[in-house]
């Protein structure tokens, strides 16, 4: 059984994640050149949605 991580590491690593994950998607909407570019930005717009939606079934999980 591992211990739990510590630090800024692990309290960050998500969070910057995101950001990146919307950085580019951001820059690929605005400077990508059509069909792939903008699939991409979708995916990536659509990662931190993603990821509020999960956390909050998982709260939602542990209030009942």
């Amino acid at each position: 059984m591992s211990s739990p991580p510590s630090g800024s590491r692990a309290v960050w690593r998500w969070p910057l994640v995101l950001a990146t994950a919307t950085m580019f998607g951001l820059l690929s909407a605005l400077l990508g050149e059509g069909g792939l570019w903008w699939a991409l930005s979708w995916i990536a717009l659509a990662a931190p949605l993603l990821a509020i939606v999960l956390c909050l079934a998982r709260a939602g999980r542990r209030a009942d």
